[in-house]
């Protein structure tokens, strides 16, 4: 840009010089003219403001020239550094990608387990408890070792089934919530900790657990809200669904609760269009009632003007049929 910025001097100077060298020979022939010395007042010098104009003329046009000129250079310019920045995000993507095997590798090698596995049996209406089957396989073991897992603040005792084998059944209720799951290898005079993958929260396993898929937009308008939008519930586990309802809340006052059993069943899209008071909020809660004897209810603001409201306005939960509080999402 300065380089260019030169160019630009030069030229205006050079046309300045061939101005002022116009004006001084044009000035020289009307002296003349006026001695008597030429008699014939047309000349081939041209006057100082055609000059200039020429001159200008020139100058620009040689400026647009240069312009185009550098713009081509720095489009090629700005495309080659698009082409290399590709290339090293590519790169980049690929070296992230090989640290992260390295990584993974170095934490098999240092590891003690081969391998750790479980699986979850049927739900048992009775009680609501779930047997999971672990299994753990270790690569140095000794007579004396022996395993614990822990999920959460349980403690389970896995069995020694020989070459390094450790299993356990685990009855654990529907409604645990233990979200660190590790296994404790004891050995004479050391202890060591592993991090494993156990399922935490059973619930979002057997459970038809409602979600949804939302968009909504705010209009303000003169004494009240206009709430215009869809969303559509998303349920899975639904052989275990008996109805589905929305209920439409605004300002802690229910509006309208709606059944929607159907569209939720047939993945269906569920139009909004309705007004509320100014400055209120519009949040909804959809319920789930299941043939094994739940009630599911999960409240959520989707629009407000305010942003202060209590910590227990939105929840997710699951009742049994006499209403009673079995769980609480503690992260809701």
């Amino acid at each position: 840009m300065a380089v260019f910025s030169i160019y630009i001097l030069i030229l205006l100077a050079i046309a300045a010089i061939i101005i002022l060298i116009s004006i001084v020979r044009y000035n020289k022939h009307l002296d003349k003219v006026t001695r008597g010395e030429v008699h014939d007042t047309h000349s081939t010098i041209p006057e100082p403001r055609t000059a200039a104009g020429v001159s200008y003329k020139a100058v620009l046009m040689i400026i647009l020239i240069m312009t185009f000129i550098g713009v081509s250079t720095v489009s090629g310019i700005v495309g080659t550094l698009k082409g290399e920045m590709n290339n090293l995000e590519s790169d980049m993507s690929i070296l992230q990608n090989q640290l992260y095997q390295i990584q993974e590798t170095i934490d098999k090698n240092s590891s003690r387990i081969e391998y750790f596995t479980y699986n979850m049996g049927d739900l048992n209406p009775n009680d609501n408890t779930v047997v999971v089957g672990a299994e753990v396989l270790l690569k140095e073991y000794a007579d004396e070792t022996t395993v614990q897992l822990i999920v959460g603040d349980d403690v389970y005792e896995l069995s020694d089934k020989g070459n390094g084998l450790f299993c356990a059944d685990i009855s654990r209720s529907l409604f645990d919530d233990g979200y660190e799951s590790k296994l404790i290898i004891k050995e004479p005079g050391r202890n060591y900790t592993e991090i494993v993958d156990f399922p935490a929260c059973l619930v979002y396993e057997y459970l038809p657990m409602p979600s949804y898929e939302c968009s909504f937009s705010l209009n303000e308008k003169i004494g009240r809200t206009h709430v215009d939008g869809e969303y559509k519930p998303v349920i899975y586990n639904v052989e275990d669904v008996e109805s589905v309802t929305v209920t439409y809340i605004t300002d802690g006052k229910e509006i309208e609760t709606l059944d929607v059993t159907q569209e939720t069943l047939n993945g269906m899209t569920i139009q909004v269009d309705m007004d509320i008071p100014a400055g209120g909020d519009f949040t909804f809660r959809i319920e789930v009632m299941t043939k094994s004897g739940f009630r599911i209810a999960e409240q959520t603001l989707m629009v407000y003007s305010n942003p202060d409201y209590s910590d227990d306005y939105e929840y997710s939960r699951v009742y049994d049929n006499n209403g009673n509080l079995l769980w609480e999402d503690d992260f809701k």
